[in-house]
């Protein structure tokens, strides 16, 4: 019997063992920290002139130089004579950007070119929220420089400035 009872105290002694040491093990959090920066820079918004052809002209007399180059656009209209005479531009805008859409205002066309003698117009058209890809990351701004009326003296020229803001707008 007292074979069998140090044999119960034995098995009693070595659960009680394996408890206490099961015990002694705990959990552990394991934790990561960081932090991470960006930062904006004009690089990343990239809207341009793309492209600009002559759209109309009221006479085959009337002849137009144009040219695009990133943010500027430029013409020439040289051979109007009378009053109604005209010749209009569609400029291309893309916005390459990564990740930021393009909001185009509403082009501004500056005093001072002359405006007795012309009457420049300027609109952007459908859509006038860029995507940065897709097929409406593109659109057309369409200028039309008119004659206001027939010239009494030899020539008579203007320049004519248009602005057109982009506003970046995260996607």
């Amino acid at each position: 019997m007292k074979k069998k009872r140090t044999g119960i105290l034995g098995v009693l002694l070595a659960v009680l063992a394996l408890g206490i040491g099961y015990a002694a093990v705990n959990a552990i959090t394991l934790t990561i920290t960081g932090s991470g920066t960006i930062t904006s820079t004009d690089a990343n918004f990239k809207v341009e002139y793309t492209n600009v052809a002559v759209a109309n002209k009221s006479s085959n007399d009337i002849t137009t130089t144009q040219s695009v180059s990133g943010t500027t656009g430029s013409f020439t209209v040289t051979g109007m004579t009378k009053k109604g005479d005209y010749a209009e531009f569609t400029f291309t805008i893309t916005n390459t950007s990564q990740g930021l859409s393009a909001v185009l205002g509403t082009p501004a066309i500056a005093s001072g070119y002359n405006s007795e003698y012309f009457t420049v117009t300027s609109t952007t058209n459908s859509p006038t929220t860029l995507t940065s890809t897709g097929a409406t990351n593109t659109t057309t701004q369409t200028v039309r420089v008119e004659a206001a009326k027939t010239p009494t003296a030899d020539q008579t020229s203007g320049t004519i400035t248009i602005t057109l803001e982009a506003t970046p707008q995260p996607e």
